[in-house]
């Protein structure tokens, strides 16, 4: 009995501290942490709202770069949802089932590996003067158990998400306040007052993997016809882009080349651009990346509730058959603002 009596005692101890770490225990993981963001709503709902955004600044992304995260059609609003599969974090999935613009987002989460359990994330976005307070909340439910919360606490649950949360409120943080200042990732979007341009263009419905072929038609040609018409050229050769039919896979678009005065050449359109109000974005490389350039004006204009007006143009400011390096080439990204804007 002496010998029994022993184990029985540092058992009733560990049974004793398990109960008290159970009433320290977190009940359930609901949870809420703010952060102040200098830059207006809109800037934070446009990266909560659009969930293939989260992997910029959500922590739990970012730290496991092995995770596998997949799209539904709608990416963006009520009904937009996500699936994870991850190593590290298990498996579940994240539905967005409220959205109202710039004022608060709620979102569904399942956890596949937690035999199937769920709970909701909420934001709410309070601006003031152009600043903006975001709370982001979990709600996980009912509450947990008396004697699963000790497993809960010694696990660090309710910390872990805790510091995940601060984690990815800073990231939206910095993501937003470089947007307010301009800066798209690497580009910088500058607003200006463009000035009047005049254009000798050739305009055609372009399939738009052809453009590379239709830019090299048309331009020697347009160079040719200047030449032979002693006209001056007040830039260099353009893409002038009115409409995209991304089913058809065509652009209506122009080759042009920008003219000091107006004249008329058989085969080509003057093309006059009045003074206005636009946005513009240097890339340096290949033309086969200008797509991140146009990207980051679109989320500018988007941030703003800006709408843009046609036609959008790039110009080739760097002649290749010069400059042999394609990380020197110069496209300016231009794209003119609806009036009013």
């Amino acid at each position: 009995m002496r010998f029994l009596k022993w184990p029985l005692l540092i058992l009733l101890v560990l049974i004793l501290i398990y109960v008290g770490l159970c009433a320290i225990g977190p009940k359930n993981l609901n949870l809420t942490r703010t952060q102040n963001v200098n830059a207006p709503a809109s800037f934070v709902f446009n990266q909560i709202n659009n969930l293939p955004a989260w992997q910029n600044w959500s922590s739990w992304n970012l730290n496991d770069p092995d995770m596998q995260v997949s799209y539904t059609q709608l990416q963006q609003g009520v009904g937009a949802k996500s699936t994870w599969e991850s190593e590290l974090q298990g498996n579940g999935t994240q539905e967005i089932v409220e959205s109202i613009k710039n004022e608060k987002l709620k979102t569904k989460m399942v956890f596949e590996d937690m035999g199937g359990s769920s709970a909701y994330g909420l934001f709410e976005l309070k601006e003031k003067k152009g600043k903006t307070e975001v709370s982001w909340s979990m709600d996980s439910g009912d509450d947990y158990p008396f004697l699963q919360r000790g497993i809960m606490l010694v696990m660090g649950v309710k910390g872990d998400i805790k510091k995940n949360y601060d984690a990815s409120l800073k990231n939206i943080k910095r993501i937003v306040e470089e947007r307010n200042s301009g800066k798209y990732g690497v580009y910088t979007v500058k607003e200006m007052l463009v000035p009047e341009k005049r254009y000798l263009i050739k305009r055609a419905e372009v399939n738009m993997k052809g453009i590379q072929q239709f830019y090299a038609t048309n331009f020697s040609s347009i160079a040719s016809k200047l030449g032979e018409s002693q006209l001056e050229m007040d830039g260099m050769p353009s893409g002038l882009f009115y409409k995209y039919d991304t089913k058809a896979g065509t652009a209506d678009m122009a080759a042009g080349i920008p003219v000091k005065e107006d004249t008329d050449i058989e085969g080509l359109e003057s093309y006059l651009i009045p003074e206005k109000n636009g946005l513009r974005v240097d890339y340096y490389g290949d033309y086969n990346g200008t797509t991140a350039a146009h990207d980051a004006i679109e989320a500018y204009m988007n941030d703003r509730g800006l709408l843009s007006d046609v036609p959008m143009i790039e110009e080739y400011v760097t002649d290749p058959g010069v400059e042999k390096d394609p990380t020197k080439w110069l496209t300016r990204v231009t794209y003119f603002l609806a009036s009013g804007m």
